[in-house]
């Protein structure tokens, strides 16, 4: 019962984030990406001894991310749950023997190996994502992560409506989730909560948070 709940939150979500908002999702946000790398991911990622030989980008929409973090990484992995997305990035990234693109169930990582990356990467996918798919998916993280390895990890810090609430009616779509929260979910798949920096984003206070966990 549970993993069918699961699926049928992800097919109501997934399907929001695929060829419908190409422009006005990952049109916009791939113009933003340059400011938001600068706010948010460039400092945290500088405080701590990441190893990028193996690299998630976890949620990877068109690959804005992955065109920021390729200056860096050894290998990146592009995971994703919504077809179109995958479509696009493996035509897209062809000739990079650099990446590879895969899919995931919208609420784990079976396909993924353990300890396979030495750091795990998402940004701006997850501040939409349910409770339940968090809870979901942090054991698996934790599961795919090298020993030693990092996760940073961008998620809401809105609880200003209920859990079950329409996110879409949410500012900037945020689901419901806090800082402390997300600490808790982290520490009890096995993560150790590294830092956590809290984030304005589109004008609202306090809207984000940036995590990074370590495996220990």
């Amino acid at each position: 019962m549970l993993f069918n709940n699961l699926k049928s939150l992800v097919r109501k979500n997934s399907l929001l984030w695929g060829a419908d908002v190409a422009e006005a999702y990952h049109g916009a946000a791939a113009r933003d990406m340059q400011l938001h790398w600068d706010q948010f991911i460039e400092p945290a990622r500088q405080r701590h001894p990441i190893n990028y030989d193996t690299t998630i980008d976890f949620a990877c929409g068109y690959g804005r991310n992955t065109d920021f973090l390729l200056s860096f990484a050894r290998h990146i992995t592009m995971i994703d749950v919504n077809q179109h997305n995958l479509d696009y990035c493996r035509k897209k990234y062809a000739d990079n023997v650099r990446v590879d693109v895969k899919e995931c169930s919208g609420y784990d990582l079976r396909d993924i190996v353990d300890d396979y990356c030495s750091f795990f990467y998402t940004f701006d996918s997850m501040v939409h994502f349910p409770p339940r798919i968090i809870k979901a998916y942090l054991p698996e993280f934790f599961r795919i992560l090298k020993s030693g390895g990092y996760a940073l990890i961008h998620h809401s810090n809105f609880t200003g409506r209920g859990v079950d609430a329409d996110f879409r009616a949410s500012p900037h779509w945020r689901n419901y989730m806090s800082a402390k929260m997300f600490a808790e979910v982290a520490e009890g798949a096995g993560f150790a909560v590294v830092e956590q920096t809290i984030h304005a984003w589109g004008g609202v206070p306090e809207l984000d948070c940036v995590s990074i966990l370590k495996k220990p």
